[in-house]
This record gives C-alpha cells, structure tokens and sequence, in this order.
C-alpha cells in the first residue's frame, strides 16, 4: 500500500467509532496520517480512540461527536473547529444504517432515517467542506455506497434507496470536481462483519436469508485496507473482494438481464426452509 498518499494528511471520517470507519481509522494511524472521528455519540467514540491508542500510542486522532444529518450543528462545527483551521485533506463519508424489512411492514420513519444519514449525511459532510476543498485546489472525498447500491436487494428497500442515491451523488460529483483537481472515490462493500450487520441480521426477512445464504462477512480489516489502497491509486470504483466485483458487474454492466437473475434468487430462495 502507498502509505505516502496518507502520511501526515488530515483524514476525517464519519461513523468513526465502528464498523468499516473505526478499521479505516485503525488502518491510517499506522500510516501516521492525522485522523478526526466524527459520531453522534462520544463514548463510542473515546472508546474507539482508546483503542487505536493502545495499538498506536503516537497516533495524531480528534474525536467530534456530531449528527451528520444535523446541518446547524455541522455549522457550528465548522465555524468553531476547522474555519480557521486546516480543511481535512480527505473527506471519507461512512456514517451508515440499515434496516431491513418487507417493504410494507417498515415503519415510514424508517425511509426517512436511512436517507437522512446514509445520504443527508454524505451531501451534508461533502458541501460542509467542499468549498475549502475548492478553494484550496485539492482534496479526495470517499463515499460508502453498497452493492445494495448498484443492485436491488430483495428486503432492503430503505437501504438501496439511499445508497443507489449516494451512488448518483458521487457520479456528478466527480464530474464536477475533476477538473478542480478534487478526487472521488466510491465504496461499494458486500455484507460486512460489523456491529451494523450483527444489529441488521434481527430483521431480515427469510427470503434475505436465503438469498445470503452461507456466505461469510468480509471483514472490515481487510475492507479498509482495500478502500484506501485503491483510493491512494485514483481510483473511482472500489469494489472490495471477488463476489462483490461479480455483483457489482451485473448490477453495473448486464441491464435488464440482471432482474430475471434476481426473480429466480428469490424464487429460489421463497421454497427454502427456514
């Protein structure tokens, strides 16, 4: 990995505390980078300070609690914390939920939520800092997506909204900032071993757990090591593990093929035993 790209940059990361963000900011501590994690609840997020600090006690690391999709708090923050200060070098936007549900048994709340952060929350960290970003002539911003995010999944309603929208944002935004010398960059991981996937698995529908069926989670070690690996190489499109690059090509390249495909998973999966 070109630990270079990272070493001695300011990285904020939302939904820091856990997850594919907690290992991305493990991943970067090594790499000297200067971290700030944001989350909305600050417990979590000295804990997972702490933690990085028990692994690398020289680590340069800001903890923030802040609800991303809050956007007069997220002012606040940036008049009080960064105006007058360093604009983050690397913006990596991966505050995310996920409930999944038969579509008519999700509460309406639950659209609303999921949107709020997973989206909201991407547009409303990117526009905060952008300007700086801008102004300065350079920056690389790091969207999470999913592969929910190029492929409907069976269960997940409320999630694919949200990040085939995240997916949509980042492609005009990377038309956009090209030629602003800002890069762009896009997540799309496959279920990943998280506290979010352990919480998610409770709603699933049968048919969701079918479909998955024995497929083990990646782990979001390897996850975040992968994200900024491609990142530091430019590229767009990070498509973390094997099976993910094949869903990811079918959702991306197949067109109308891909809904026969998905019918016959979910016929599949609706004759299997619980």
């Amino acid at each position: 990995m070109d630990n270079n790209y990272y070493q001695g940059k300011s990285v904020l990361i939302t939904g820091g505390s856990s997850g594919i963000g907690f290992a991305i900011a493990n991943a970067l501590a090594e790499m000297d980078a200067k971290i700030i994690l944001l989350a909305r609840d600050y417990e979590n997020l000295k804990i997972a300070k702490n933690s990085i600090l028990e692994k690398q006690p020289g680590a340069k690391i800001k903890i923030v609690p802040v609800d991303v999709t809050d956007e007069k708090t997220l002012s606040i923050l940036y008049h009080k914390y960064m105006r007058n200060h360093e604009i983050p070098d690397i913006l990596i936007n991966c505050a995310g939920v996920a409930r999944p549900g038969y579509v008519q048994e999700l509460p309406a709340h639950v659209f609303r939520w999921t949107m709020d952060i997973d989206y909201f929350g991407t547009v409303n960290m990117t526009r905060l800092l952008l300007p700086g970003m801008i102004e300065r002539g350079s920056g690389h911003i790091i969207n999470v997506s999913s592969i929910a995010g190029v492929i409907g999944i069976f269960g997940y309603t409320a999630y694919c909204g949200a990040k085939f929208a995240v997916k949509g944002f980042s492609d005009a935004l990377r038309s956009e900032l090209k030629p602003k010398g800002i890069r762009v960059s896009v997540l799309y991981p496959p279920d990943t071993d998280t506290p979010q996937l352990a919480w998610e698995n409770q709603f699933k529908p049968r048919e969701t757990k079918a479909i998955s069926g024995t497929a083990k989670p990646i782990s979001p070690d390897w996850v975040a090591r992968q994200t900024l690996k491609s990142a530091a190489r430019g590229k767009y499109a990070i498509v973390p593990g094997m099976e993910a690059k094949i869903m990811y090509f079918a959702g991306t390249s197949l067109g109308n093929l891909i809904y026969p495909i998905m019918d016959f998973m979910v016929r599949s999966a609706s004759k299997k035993k619980d």
